[in-house]
């Protein structure tokens, strides 16, 4: 199949933490390669949460005539 080309942005997407609703979750150890887990902290109120198979935080791209 030939290859196609366009033009994307990307997208900073981030979590805000449950506990405090004020802090970014960052990535805070390695993912278990059982089940796919990614231990996250909040930047300020310190609480830990995983998310399996995402980590944030991450970009992604989207095309120009896309929605955020």
């Amino acid at each position: 199949m030939p290859e196609i080309k366009r033009e994307v942005r990307p997208i900073e997407v981030n979590y805000v933490c449950d506990t405090c609703g004020q802090g970014m979750m960052v990535r805070s150890g390695e993912m278990d390669p059982v089940s796919g887990d990614i231990e996250h902290r909040c930047l300020i109120c310190n609480h830990l949460q995983s998310f399996q198979w995402r980590e944030y935080p991450r970009i992604v791209h989207i095309g120009l005539d896309e929605d955020i």
